[in-house]
């Protein structure tokens, strides 16, 4: 059961930091992702190089899906902000 706090912890803090305005604070988590992968896989923590490859790719992909959706959020908050100057300007 913690461990499911702290998954649903790490991917909170990954989409807050997707969403903010420069896109490279997304980046952050993902990367240190990789590195941890990498480490488990040269001190041998993992049984089969499948099974690290897969957690790899679908950790990787979890975080690239939700990197793009806090973009996606990011853009269209900045788009209703322009909407509403605009507005105002009229």
């Amino acid at each position: 059961m913690p461990h499911v706090l702290i998954f649903a912890l790490i991917f909170a803090v990954h989409y807050f930091l997707s969403t903010r305005t420069s896109v490279y604070w997304g980046a952050i988590i993902p990367v240190a992702y990789l590195a941890y992968c990498g480490w488990i896989f040269t001190a041998h923590q993992v049984n089969h190089p499948i099974k690290l490859t897969l957690l790899l790719l679908f950790g990787l992909g979890m975080f690239l899906i939700e990197w793009e959706e806090g973009r996606k959020i990011f853009k269209k908050k900045q788009q209703n902000e322009l909407n509403k100057m605009k507005t105002q300007d009229i």
